[in-house]
């Protein structure tokens, strides 16, 4: 992207140093990356960039900076361009600012220093990602705005009319939303993000993709990925899961929302054996057709979390939580054609499916954790 950059705020040069070296290696060929030394100059940056136009999809703050503080940096940023995810890096638990900062500034991570690169490089490239698909999603937004504006306008001499193309709408509304959030959104106009005690939450992954992905042309991959998605969803509709959001090649779903049950563990193992199941059948098809097999990784993990819709024109319902990130981490952490499932998942379908213990595996971020895989 010629027309966007990534700003890194340190006042010690040795950090910028650093971070230059780790981003330019993997965005340095699509993005700009600018440095700042302290958060007024970082302000004044942003400030020219807004007036020209420029995309900043990321700013990396420290923590500890003469001056403004990061999480005092990332407030004004999130005044100046909201829509710009925010990465603080802090030395030490400093949990009162990475709080004023989730609360005062949208915080999207904080990462620790020293930082894994692996784990930066992954961050800054799912924030950039994210902030794409926010930007497409609100063109989407005020397109469907303007087309509900202009059905209004019409609906003295078209009533008729008007009846019918605000059905396609809502049905529209009812096809990217879950029923229920999508209905309280149409009677009132604003849907309010609920908690719940106990979500499974499942994510596919499938290996090597990015290298599968060059030996095909761009529609035959998104033909085969639709194939693939078409397959989930149906999975998914059959055992109660509600379908989260597919990322590239990854694919997340959810039991026990947007209706709490109690038998989400169970649906969602079904669901991950299901599609290991059918990926398994679908790549022996391949094979014999002389196509590469998609190899595929699932992971379940169950846990307490917020769903819901946030803001009033951006109309995606999404996940928020710990159980998410362990969920992405069981996934990432299991093998190729195998459930893995965490040891609380287990916990609660054990009487329902054989199990192999794993023990305790090391999770990034996450210390260890204890993971089975789904036998029967």
């Amino acid at each position: 992207m010629e027309n966007a950059v990534i700003l890194c705020v340190d006042d010690e040069r040795v950090v910028l140093n650093g971070l230059q070296s780790q981003l330019s290696r993997d965005f340095g060929n699509e993005y700009i990356l600018e440095f700042a030394e302290s958060g007024e100059e970082a302000l004044e940056l942003i400030e020219e960039f807004l007036q020209d136009g420029v995309d900043i999809p990321v700013v990396i703050s420290d923590q500890l900076m003469p001056g403004l503080k990061g999480h005092q940096l990332l407030t004004k940023v999130h005044h100046l361009s909201p829509k710009s995810f925010k990465i603080l890096l802090t030395g030490q638990s400093d949990l009162e600012a990475v709080t004023d900062a989730v609360n005062q500034a949208n915080l999207y991570r904080y990462i620790g220093k020293p930082w894994e690169g692996t784990d930066l490089i992954l961050t800054v490239r799912e924030a950039i990602k994210s902030f794409y698909q926010d930007k497409q999603l609100e063109v989407q937004n005020r397109l469907l705005e303007r087309h509900n504006r202009e059905l209004e306008a019409l609906v003295e001499e078209r009533t008729v009319e008007l009846r019918q193309e605000k059905e396609k709408s809502e049905e529209l509304l009812l096809n990217i939303l879950p029923n229920e959030t999508a209905e309280e959104l149409i009677k009132s106009g604003v849907s309010s993000p609920k908690h719940y005690d106990m979500v499974s939450v499942l994510f596919t992954d499938f290996k090597a993709f990015t290298k599968a992905a060059s030996e095909i042309s761009p529609q035959e991959l998104v033909e085969t990925l639709n194939e693939c998605f078409t397959a989930f969803d149906e999975i998914c509709d059959k055992h109660q899961l509600e379908k989260i959001k597919t990322i590239g090649d990854a694919y997340m779903c959810a039991g026990g929302l947007p209706v709490a049950n109690n038998t989400n563990p169970i649906d969602a193992v079904t669901a991950a054996c299901e599609i290991s199941r059918w990926t398994d059948e679908w790549n022996q098809k391949r094979q014999t057709e002389g196509k590469t097999p998609w190899e595929i990784r699932i992971g379940v993990h169950t846990g307490e979390l917020v769903a819901g819709v946030i803001g009033k024109r951006k109309f995606a319902y999404d996940v928020w939580g710990d159980a998410v990130n362990i969920a992405a981490r069981i996934e990432s952490s299991g093998e190729e054609g195998k459930v893995n499932i965490s040891g609380t998942t287990y916990e609660l379908v054990k009487d329902r499916f054989s199990c192999t213990h794993r023990g305790k595996i090391d999770v990034r971020g996450k210390g260890q954790i204890e993971m089975y895989f789904v036998v029967s």
